[in-house]
């Protein structure tokens, strides 16, 4: 991953802009390896930051079911859904999954490889645990043909409550990919039946009135904001760090 995310606590819009980094590519080999490890080393760091705040929150309460979300069109905020499912799963002991809930532009296939067909069982229903794919010891991942089921490309609000019921007993932690908030209804329903909604921004992109737009329309859809996250942006090779590469 060599973009950083900085994680707010807070559902608060960003003020100011990013210092501009070092370019990598710029340098010598020896060195650019040595900065791109580093670069890398803060981004996973900054994951578990995230993993850490989201769903460890102490007294805040239990949350187990956290929808991510992008402000525009964008298949980062699925790298993001990904690696913090990844993060997670290796931070506990129970089952973690991870579902495709983006109809119009699906891509978390492309960071797990996976497209499962959905099997239906006798109720018209499709069992999420047979019909999803395994990544890792406890690690599930589920598209979003399983996840809707029978409902095919819309959103019922029943089927939705429905299937975020079963994936509570199925699994102690649910991370849903879903569509920009910013675009679509669809992330304010799923953020009224689950723990919250993350919101991600894009450095030097996402229009800040646009931002706070759509953290206004999902409060008002009684939607728990947990917080947002700035992906993209740029930061600074501390300069103790760059003369020792």
């Amino acid at each position: 991953m060599s973009a950083s995310i900085g994680i707010l606590k807070q559902p608060t819009i960003l003020g100011g802009s990013a210092r501009p980094a070092i370019d990598i590519d710029k340098e010598s080999p020896d060195r650019s390896a040595g900065l791109r490890e580093y670069a890398d080393t803060f981004a996973k760091e900054q994951l578990r930051g995230l993993v850490r705040q989201v769903f460890f929150p102490g007294s805040a309460g239990p949350v187990r079911q956290v929808v991510f979300s992008s402000i525009d069109q964008t298949d980062e905020i699925a790298h993001i859904c990904a690696r913090v499912a990844e993060v997670l799963a290796s931070q506990v002991a129970g089952d973690v999954c991870v579902v495709e809930a983006n109809l119009r532009s699906p891509a978390l296939h492309k960071f797990f490889r996976a497209t499962i067909a959905a099997d239906m069982n006798s109720s018209g229903k499709s069992d999420l645990r047979d019909g999803s794919r395994r990544i890792s010891r406890n690690l599930w991942f589920i598209p979003s043909e399983m996840f809707l089921g029978e409902a095919g490309n819309s959103f019922p609000a029943a089927w939705v409550r429905s299937r975020l019921s079963e994936l509570r007993h199925e699994f102690e932690y649910t991370v849903i990919h879903a569509a920009p908030a910013g675009l679509y209804s669809d992330t304010a329903l799923l953020g009224q039946l689950s723990d919250g909604v993350i919101l991600a921004l894009e450095a030097h992109r996402t229009r800040r009135i646009v931002a706070r737009r759509t953290r206004e329309k999902l409060l008002a859809a009684n939607v728990r904001l947990l917080g947002m996250v700035l992906n993209q942006r740029t930061f600074p090779i501390p300069e103790g760090i760059y003369r020792k590469l």
